[in-house]
């Protein structure tokens, strides 16, 4: 028996040894894909809302800038992110490679991160910011493709939560840890906090096994081949007075390479037996029968075709596939509604980051540690929320309850009770109403929020599952899209029209936007009515 086969129970030796092996095991499991695509998730974000605190410190009293100034920082970090993703994400989905981009993405968030805490002047912040950007895109759509790599199904939108638990710590919590580092040991001691976080995730990150690796180790294309290449006797041999006819042939083939057969049903799964045995094309008056599968594997760009009238074999044809690109993706109405969603639903949370300090300054007088306690209103409910919203979320019987706005209904009712909370936000007049206010918008921020990003990843999963890290990239671009607007428009209207108004045109946002995600389940609902997607032969939704 070779060492690579010896569990962590069969190693022998001390207790060292065997925690090493156990280590060593573990570095290859879906789960240490997803706590090493978590912390980087959480590194990109939490470098966002850092400066959160100490902005008016930096920018106003010390470099005499004007407010619509933080705006602009805010926006550069969101341009660099819509540079950094899509290209990551196009070298990492066509070349099937994760570990290296990632890494050259931890190692410039470090860098920039000191670049920032060394910058003098406006414009150095400025290059400093964009460049955190740039460093951030690419890590986070890397890390969301890894996830979606190793978390198939319904399993991918518990994974999913749990990664958004990072997400929101990392972009609400920033601002919590900027105040308290910032207060003791200044900008300097923001740059070794990030400087650490990300050398410790680029130290798990090179100890991670890539994902197409511990792919192959979970369901192995070689080994579906095998088992249909052994069924082949049964299409050869097989008597049909035994098995019934040669259709039942071909499915007891099918039943030994489950790997083969993909996923068309509403929910992303992978068909079962009877939905492939309805798909048999049976011919009037014969016993002829054919299955074309196509098959989602790289050793396979193919189909797979079982005809049982001429050979009883099966045979394995080349088909060339298509690589999905971005804009394929953008035709997909599910994808192109999430990515409105991420703009209005990430942009509404951003909304506080510019404006709540400034406001919170100006008519409580409140100081840096004050105002990074009241964020955390925004961020404890949110991560605990999270992980949660995403095991629902990805639970069939639920979203059958709600057919066919599914994870819809969530994004739609979430946004609107935000909506409404946000809207009364102008009405409290003191720090303890603010911060039970706070609280009820980052639990309607995480029911909204989460289910985007199982969303798209189930639904790039339907089309072949090529283009996670290109589908994660676009969610990148919308949430830079709001990071880049929301911060950079706020600031101004506020100071015209006052903190209230500025709230009300945050809720207005989140209404717009839960309208637009409500136009395709409506449709859906008032041609095919509520019936028909329920029940085994449901249509899919959403």
């Amino acid at each position: 028996m070779s060492l690579d086969n010896l569990s962590a129970d069969d190693y022998g030796g001390n207790g060292y040894a065997r925690f090493f092996r156990k280590c060593n095991e573990f570095r290859s499991k879906p789960a240490a894909v997803l706590i090493v695509s978590t912390m980087a998730v959480f590194t990109d974000t939490v470098v966002y809302g850092l400066i959160v605190p100490f902005l008016p410190d930096i920018l106003q009293d010390k470099l005499g800038m004007s407010s619509s100034s933080n705006g602009l920082l805010f926006g550069c970090f969101g341009i660099g992110v819509l540079i950094g993703a899509p290209v990551s994400a196009y070298i990492s989905d066509r070349w099937k490679i994760r570990k290296w981009p990632m890494i050259l993405g931890l190692v410039g968030l470090g860098a920039t991160s000191v670049l920032f805490a060394l910058s003098n002047a406006y414009w150095e912040l400025i290059v400093a910011r964009l460049a955190q950007g740039i460093s951030s895109g690419i890590t986070w759509a890397i890390g969301l493709g890894m996830i979606a790599d190793v978390y198939p199904g319904e399993s991918m939108g518990q994974a999913m939560g749990i990664a958004f638990s990072g997400f929101t710590l990392g972009y609400l919590g920033g601002p919590v840890l900027g105040g308290a580092i910032y207060s003791g040991g200044g900008v300097h001691a923001i740059a070794i906090f990030v400087g650490a976080i990300a050398v410790l995730d680029l130290v798990f990150r090179l100890l991670l096994v890539e994902p197409k690796t511990i792919l192959s180790a979970q369901s192995s294309p070689t080994s579906s081949f095998a088992r249909l290449e052994q069924n082949e006797k049964l299409l050869r041999f097989g008597d049909e007075s035994r098995s019934g006819s040669r259709n039942q042939i071909a499915l007891q083939a099918l039943r030994s390479a489950p790997a083969l057969i993909p996923s068309t049903g509403g929910m992303g799964k992978t068909n079962s037996i009877m939905e492939i045995k309805e798909s048999l094309e049976i011919r009037p008056g014969t016993t002829e029968s054919r299955i074309s599968l196509p098959v989602p594997l790289d050793r396979s760009k193919t189909a797979i075709s079982v005809d049982s009238s001429t050979r009883n074999s099966v045979e394995v044809q080349e088909q060339p596939k298509r690589r999905t690109t971005m804009l394929d993706l953008l035709k997909e109405w599910p994808i192109l509604a999430c990515c409105l969603a991420t703009v209005t639903i990430t942009g509404a949370a951003g909304s506080f980051e510019p404006t709540l300090p400034i406001y919170m300054k100006e008519k409580y007088d409140s100081s840096i540690i004050v105002i990074s306690v009241v964020f955390i209103a925004l961020v404890i409910p949110n991560v605990v929320i999270a992980p949660l919203v995403g095991k629902y979320t990805s639970d069939k019987r639920v979203l059958n309850k709600v057919a066919p706005y599914g994870r819809f209904a969530f994004m739609i009712g979430g946004s609107i009770l935000q909506a409404i909370i946000i809207a009364c936000m102008g009405a409290i007049s003191n720090i303890a109403g603010l911060v039970v206010t706070l609280v009820f918008v980052g639990l309607m921020g995480g029911i909204a929020a989460v289910p985007i990003m199982s969303t798209m990843g189930e639904h790039v999963e339907r089309m072949g599952g090529d283009a996670y890290a290109k589908v994660y990239a676009l969610f990148n671009i919308a949430y830079s899209v709001g990071v880049i607007i929301v911060p950079t428009v706020l600031p101004p209207i506020m100071n015209a029209v006052g903190f209230a108004a500025t709230m009300g045109v945050v809720a207005a946002v989140l209404v717009f936007g839960a309208l637009v995600l409500a136009i395709q389940p409506t449709i859906m609902l008032i041609k095919h009515g509520r019936h028909a997607y329920i029940g085994d032969n449901a249509r899919p939704f959403l």
